[in-house]
């Protein structure tokens, strides 16, 4: 019994993890581990070994970055959204100041 346990511990570690990243708005380069992994528009699927990760977007000049730790045979979903990414955005309270 001590076998199969040990046994399946040493599978479950080995197994992979899978990290969706779905990040808004289209066109954000995505880096993971300071490789390239795709562009946002759908959401990516990596599958990456159990540990921490560092996620890099850039868009327009503005970038975040972030860690991410897995768990072997986990499945993970990590959302960023750059501001101003909605369509419509909401009005502001702003008024613009004459030009002189």
């Amino acid at each position: 019994m001590l076998t199969l346990a040990l046994v399946s511990h040493l599978v479950l570690a080995a197994a992979p993890a899978e990290l969706s990243i779905d990040v808004k708005p289209a066109g954000v380069e995505v880096k993971v581990d300071g490789k390239k992994a795709g562009t946002s528009g759908k959401v990516l699927v990596m599958k990456l070994k159990a540990g921490k990760h560092l996620v890099r977007l850039s868009h327009k000049g503005d970038a975040h970055e972030e860690e991410v730790a897995l768990k072997a045979g986990e499945k993970k979903t990590y959302q960023w959204e750059f501001e101003g990414a909605k369509s419509g955005a909401p009005p502001t309270d702003e008024i613009a100041a004459p030009a002189e």
